[in-house]
């Protein structure tokens, strides 16, 4: 079996390689709104909380994406792609950690979605630069004592969201929590429940990949890859690298690590 292999970041490696927060998460069916950004659309569905969107066959009029692509300098390991601007397209399934950057609402948003031809793309989605052209109820899990907030990482030297608590909550059903790089990602998900003491049932996450591989499906060996986890136990994904495309299928075990941070939702 392989162990994946791993990169090494410009900066000094932290020393807490997962960082979880205890909260709850309440489950609720909210709309999205036609002629908002997906961004602003979120916020007016749930307001300026943490939380997290399941995005399935949502209707656009613009869509923006970038997908990872080799570093510029030796500052970082990889970067991002120039932005593609599709029109008419459709979100065929992503999911959305909504936090906040800078004190106002932020989101990161990871999917699968088609251009008005019906081809396929993946990536990283500009939720403040996609806007809606229907109404659209989706599921989203908001959440009580815990956000994700963006801060300069030191380790990566990205600008990355990180769990903050909001205060104890009094029946804690959840866990928000990130994988720093190189860990193993079956391995860091079960430490973000060990942090915690919670045991979970389902998982919700997004981020990246030191190269991708799915059974059965042609390996991904970019130095950084995005994924989206799908199914009740984050046990498929969906994964792009720097040239497309799409990949979709279920993680191999112990053969994929992370490459510059994972953010989870774990349900129980």
């Amino acid at each position: 079996m392989s162990e994946g292999r791993t990169l090494n970041h410009p900066g000094p490696v932290a020393a807490d390689r997962i960082i979880a927060v205890s909260c709850s998460a309440v489950h609720q069916r909210v709309t999205l709104k036609a002629g908002f950004t997906l961004l602003q659309a979120m916020v007016d569905a749930v307001g300026e909380v943490g939380a997290w969107f399941d995005l399935d066959n949502v209707s656009v009029e613009k869509l923006t994406f970038v997908r990872p692509a080799p570093a510029p300098d030796d500052r970082h390991v990889a970067w991002y792609s120039a932005q593609t601007v599709l029109t008419s397209a459709t979100i065929k399934r992503a999911g959305s950690h909504l936090g906040r950057r800078d004190g106002a609402a932020f989101a990161h948003v990871h999917g699968l979605w088609t251009d008005s031809n019906g081809s396929p793309h993946a990536g990283h989605l500009l939720a403040e630069a996609t806007v809606l052209s229907t109404d659209h109820t989706v599921d989203a899990w908001v959440l009580e004592g815990a956000i994700f907030d963006m801060k300069a990482d030191a380790e990566t030297g990205f600008t990355l969201f990180h769990p903050v608590s909001m205060g104890a909550v009094e029946h804690p059903n959840a866990t928000l929590a990130t994988i720093r790089p190189n860990e193993l990602l079956e391995e860091g998900l079960a430490k973000c429940s060990d942090a915690t003491g919670l045991r979970f049932r389902t998982i919700k996450g997004l981020g990246s990949l030191v190269g991708t591989k799915l059974e059965g499906q042609p390996i991904l060996e970019d130095d950084a890859t995005e994924i989206l986890l799908t199914g009740e136990a984050g046990r498929g994904g969906i994964s792009v690298g720097f040239a497309g495309p799409p990949i979709i299928g279920n993680l191999a075990l112990g053969a994929n690590r992370v490459c510059v941070t994972f953010e989870v939702l774990l349900l129980s």
